[in-house]
């Protein structure tokens, strides 16, 4: 998911933590126009994959969902182990 900080009704960082709260595995990217130290802390801390400046470079963006592509990945994976382990450890072979 790929966020701008500030949109109308709701800020970003309120989005991220919803999103996270019901999804934690789910990649989040903030974008922002108005970065600030403290706001990227924020994101961080609220499980943002990235915190990026706008303008923000085309071939950056791209390595970034690439990125968040393969942790996604990662996390997949685990999952699908853990679920395989449990499948087998609950069997009486």
């Amino acid at each position: 998911v790929i966020l701008d900080l500030q949109m109308p009704g709701m800020d970003g960082l309120e989005v991220l933590a919803r999103i996270k709260r019901r999804q934690p595995d789910i990649q989040v990217v903030l974008l922002t126009g108005h970065a600030t130290v403290e706001k990227g802390v924020e994101a961080m801390k609220h499980g943002a994959l990235e915190f990026l400046e706008k303008p923000v470079d085309l071939s950056t963006l791209s390595e970034v969902i690439h990125k968040a592509k393969a942790e996604k990945m990662i996390l997949l994976e685990q999952d699908t182990e853990e679920r395989i382990r449990e499948i087998l450890n609950g069997k009486s072979w």
